[in-house]
Order: C-alpha cells, then structure tokens, then sequence
C-alpha cells in the first residue's frame, strides 16, 4: 500500500507538470501552428546539434574516426530538423502518439491497482482508455494536410491535458479517500483495544 502511495505521489507531480505543458503547448499549437512547429524544429534540431558538433570537436582533437561519422551524421539531422519543419510536422504526431499510449498504459495499470484495493477504479479506467485512443489516432494519423494535422494536434494535446489532469485528480481523491477511511479503521481498532484493557 505504501508503495502505491509514493508511486501516486510521483505519477501526480509529474502528471501536473507535463500536462500544464502539454495544454499550453497545445492551445499554441492550435492558435499558432506555423509558428510553434518552427520554434519546435529549432528547439529539436538544436538539441540534435550539440551531441553533433561535439563530437566533432573530439575528432579534430584525438582523431577518432567514429566521432567524425557520427558528429557529420547527428549535425546532418539537426540541420534538416531545423530547415525543414515539416518533417517534424509529420514525425511529431508519431512521437506524442508513443508517448500518450505508454502513459495511458501506466494509467490503466494504476486503475487496475485501485480495482485491487477495492476503490472506486471506473473513472481512472475511462480515462485511462481515452488517453490511448488519443495516442493510438495521433500514430495512424487519419486527418491528411499539414495545416490540420498541426491544428488537430493542438486539440488532442488540449484533450490529453485535461484528460490526464482529471484522472491524476480523480486517482489522488480516491488514494486520499482510502487513507481517511484506513486512518478512520486503525483509530476504531485502537479504542476496542483500550476498552478491552480497561
């Protein structure tokens, strides 16, 4: 049980965090997605390029022909990130589609452990199995132009957000619940102890 806490405990945290990131960058994303998807290939691509100019930087000292191969390779690919920002326009619906499914899946996991407990579990369910769906469509990608992918991607990530926000809520009420009830039963079993003793 304490283990369930402290992974409730984790997952609320970072759940928060990530997800207000998400919202914001979906309502961006909706709003401007010229605009985001470029400052997105700038921040990936500058990302890509560091590992890449480095490794350059470690040929030219020690003449490790590895390094040459991919510190050429990794700058490559960042450049292209970065000119080009419909590649990343088209690979980003994969990445956050990955992404969604696995915290979807975690998500199941952790409703079916309140199942386990006896809790209240159907709204994490739900949720749990929404969040998916949104992955599993943002992977097959069914909604064609650039333009309305980028806009559709803003409004799944919208969705996500709040979904994730709302079962990270529903799941820290119901693990607080849990612990009031518990807290509640020790307290019971403590007075019939004290009576019996007296």
């Amino acid at each position: 049980m304490e283990e369930i806490k402290k992974g409730m405990n984790k997952i609320f945290n970072a759940s928060v965090i990530t997800s207000m990131i998400i919202l914001v960058l979906g309502i961006f994303l909706f709003i401007q997605p010229d605009t985001i998807i470029h400052m997105i290939s700038i921040i990936l691509g500058g990302i890509i390029l560091i590992p890449g100019i480095t490794s350059l930087i470690d040929y030219f000292k020690n003449k490790y022909q590895p390094s040459l191969i991919s510190g050429v390779i990794t700058i490559i690919i960042g450049m292209i990130l970065i000119i080009n920002t419909k590649l990343v326009a088209s690979i980003l619906p994969f990445i956050l589609g990955i992404y969604f499914i696995v915290n979807g899946i975690n998500r199941l996991q952790y409703a079916l452990q309140l199942k386990k407990q006896g809790i209240h579990f159907s709204t994490s369910l739900v949720f749990s199995i929404l969040i998916i769906i949104c992955g599993v469509l943002f992977i097959i990608n069914p909604f064609g132009g650039a333009l309305v992918i980028t806009k559709v991607m803003g409004i799944f990530m919208i969705i996500y957000a709040v979904l994730d926000l709302s079962n990270t809520v529903f799941i820290k009420k119901e693990m607080q619940q849990m612990n009031r009830n518990m807290n509640m039963k020790d307290a019971v079993i403590e007075v019939e102890v004290e009576d019996k003793n007296d």
